[in-house]
């Protein structure tokens, strides 16, 4: 049983907004050793890359890392569950979704919260490769959801043996109306900006993608998603995309051991959201006060109180 009051933030970094932006900043030493580049296809048009490392000595299994919006293998958070993961025997693969990581050339869409059929494509390549069981998957934010989509989508199929989500935003409609608070405007303007960043990189590859207009007209997370994302997906709208795509509705159908992990005090995943899933006999949730936004620095070591967490997590319940 992990236990959500054993995360004490350090001292230094107090309140949700800190805990959010500071750990973000620096993402510290890189992953130790000589690293696998493995490119994956996913779809007839698209490709995925997975950054794996392996540890030395015994091996306790394979845990594979999925990032979150903006992100890609090198996000911190990233980096330092890969680096826990290894020191405590598993091999770490982290994998970039379509276009990030510098993988533009390699897809031929965007990557979107419902793409879970990405991470099985992922778990079965890990399968066929023989990487050693168990298989584990952890999921940041956005890529929380994803791994928790794959795993109630598949439910009895399921090839990770446990799942672990990190703030995830498993009501996609929800966490949307909650970045577009006043109190988050730098975090909406943070996402906008790198979106759109990300569209022009992908425009000077694939001329039949529309360059964004300016950061202001695009303005909220949800209008880019309404302009590019849905679109892309093959929905008619952002609300038919955030529908189809949170992971909510699928957890009843969970038939591995999933935990969840998301601190009350986030900024835009509301807590609220798990509250109809905490009957659900396959759901371990550990909800902190504080943490912010994949933040959960303590004083400690490890610093990321998260990572811990998930090893904790997934070597207790994938055996």
């Amino acid at each position: 049983m992990i236990d959500a009051d054993s995360f004490r933030p350090a001292p230094w970094l107090p309140g949700q907004h800190l805990q959010t932006i500071v750990p973000s900043l620096w993402t510290g030493p890189a992953v130790n050793g000589a690293g696998e580049r493995h490119v994956v296809r996913v779809s007839p048009d698209s490709s995925v890359r997975v950054d794996i490392h392996r540890p030395r000595g015994a091996v306790a299994g394979t845990l594979l890392l999925v990032h979150g919006m903006c992100g890609d293998s090198e996000s911190a958070y990233m980096r330092r569950t890969a680096r826990l993961a290894l020191q405590s025997g598993w091999v770490a693969a982290r994998m970039n979704l379509r276009n990030c990581g510098g993988t533009e050339s390699l897809s031929g869409t965007l990557y979107n919260a419902g793409q879970s059929g990405d991470v099985a494509c992922v778990l079965e390549y890990l399968r066929e490769g023989t990487f050693p069981r168990p298989f584990a998957a952890a999921g940041f934010s956005l890529g929380g959801n994803i791994v928790l989509l794959y795993a109630g989508q598949s439910g009895d199929a399921c090839l990770a043996d446990a799942v672990a989500a990190v703030n995830p935003p498993i009501d996609l409609a929800a966490c949307a109306r909650a970045i577009e608070a006043p109190a988050n405007g730098l975090y909406q303007a943070y996402y906008v900006i790198r979106l759109c960043r990300q569209v022009k990189r992908i425009a000077r590859l694939r001329p039949s993608v529309k360059p964004p207009p300016a950061r202001r007209e695009v303005g909220t997370v949800r209008r880019f998603d309404e302009i590019y994302t849905a679109p892309d997906a093959g929905f008619d709208s952002a609300d038919e995309y955030y529908a189809r795509s949170s992971a909510a509705p699928t957890l009843s159908n969970l038939r591995r051991p999933a935990m969840v992990l998301s601190a009350l005090d986030d900024p835009f995943v509301p807590p609220g959201m798990f509250a109809p899933h905490r009957d659900n006999r396959r759901l371990h949730f550990v909800q902190p006060r504080h943490g912010g936004h994949c933040g959960y620095w303590q004083a400690r070591r490890p610093r990321f109180w998260a990572a811990g967490a998930i090893l904790q997590f997934v070597g207790s319940r994938s055996v």
